[in-house]
């Protein structure tokens, strides 16, 4: 008959049963059941692709409830098979991919429930799976009749839910190359490429050098960022100075799927770099053209009145991003008026006009493409004095 004197010992995270070696015979001697109680637990139940999923098996050999004697095992090895990539149930003890996380390990009654083992597997799948299934397998001798014998492999499976949220960014700038100062707009196209349904929301961009990156449109309507669905943002901003400008954006997201929620899902960064020469000598500074701002830059007194035919000084404001832009060129158009002439170092240039007629007269900069608009009213009546009447 087996010692009954149990030994556990911690080791390597898991606890081993250790006992003196068993007898050819029934152990106990009068055991009638194989009594074995085995479990298999995960971590959690939703997994990305390349989470670490934490397995514990466990095991247990006591007397059953209902009456019976449990018989002694001893020399049993656990063995654990990872899912097919497919996410089925790999049911091959012998496959390449199988793992032996165990072994030795005796379970003399009574063995009360404790933990065998813990380990990590990573979760690497086909990228469209969204349900996978593991198994655990013990085997070892059972003490059961004089011929003690191999008991057949006792498995427990566990499935899991996967999910794969890819999320991409595309960054591009209005030009690469220029002339300083320069007014650029960076594009950035955020697309949902998951390969399992991941509907996504609270879509935000970050720019190292050009903040608040602002939506522009693409949404279907659910604010939802679907899979497939690309939104687009925009942000401009003022590089002054001659040099070399490359920024970083990058985009995040958070899943709306049960049980993934509190993870955000960033795609990987994206730069754009911009090089900025000096104006050639005898430039006009503070000036330059080549690439007006999306940004409203020019300004006129909101209190300003126009008449037909009266004369008028219309004042013009050009700044951008807070700051006043020297020698930009203004033009003012419309209702029998053309005239143009730069701001000076305030940013600010003065025109007297008479317009012909009613209508929008029209103040634009080469700083920036939306314009100012005015509006001109009707003529002032004149009503002539009425001559006396002569009567006689």
């Amino acid at each position: 008959m087996l010692r009954r004197v149990v030994l556990l010992m911690v080791t390597a995270g898991f606890v081993m049963a250790s006992a003196a070696p068993a007898s050819a015979h029934p152990s106990p001697g009068n055991c009638l059941v194989n009594g074995l109680n085995f479990t298999l637990a995960k971590s959690g139940q939703v997994f990305r692709q390349g989470d670490v999923i934490t397995f514990t098996v466990s095991a247990e050999n006591v007397d059953p409830p209902r009456g019976g004697v449990a018989c002694d095992i001893t020399g049993a090895s656990i063995g654990f098979n990872p899912p097919n990539a497919d996410g089925s149930e790999n049911q091959n003890i012998n496959a390449p991919s199988a793992i032996t996380v165990a072994t030795n390990q005796n379970y003399i009654n009574p063995f009360p429930f404790a933990q065998v083992s813990s380990f990590d597997w990573v979760v690497n799948l086909n990228k469209d799976v969204t349900v996978a299934y593991a198994l655990a397998t013990v085997r070892g001798t059972l003490h059961d009749t004089p011929n003690d014998h191999t008991f057949a492999q006792i498995g427990k499976d566990l499935g899991f839910q996967v999910t794969n949220p890819v999320l991409s960014l595309d960054k591009v700038g209005s030009i690469t190359a220029g002339q300083a100062p320069q007014n650029v707009t960076y594009t950035y196209l955020v697309r949902n490429d998951s390969t399992t349904p991941v509907p996504m929301n609270k879509v935000t961009v970050s720019d190292d050098l050009c903040t608040n990156p602002t939506f522009v449109g693409g949404d279907n309507g659910d604010t939802l960022l679907s899979n497939g669905e690309t939104w687009t943002y925009t942000c401009s901003m003022l590089h002054q100075a001659p040099g070399v400008y490359t920024n970083t954006a990058k985009a995040c997201a958070y899943s709306t799927g049960p049980g993934d929620t509190t993870r955000p899902v960033c795609s990987p960064p994206d730069t754009w770099s911009v090089t900025l020469n000096a104006p050639p000598k005898g430039a006009v500074k503070g000036a330059n053209a080549a690439q007006p701002s999306q940004h409203a830059c020019v300004s006129v007194p909101t209190q300003l009145k126009l008449r037909a035919h009266e004369l008028t000084t219309v004042k013009v404001h050009v700044a951008l991003n807070g700051k006043n832009i020297p020698k930009s060129l203004v033009k003012i158009n419309g209702v029998g008026i053309k005239q143009q002439a730069r701001t000076n170092k305030s940013g600010m240039v003065a025109f007297r006009v008479r317009a012909k007629r009613t209508g929008k007269l029209v103040v634009s900069s080469d700083q920036c493409i939306p314009a100012a608009r005015i509006s001109v009213r009707p003529a002032r009546q004149v009503v002539a004095p009425r001559l006396p009447q002569v009567t006689g």
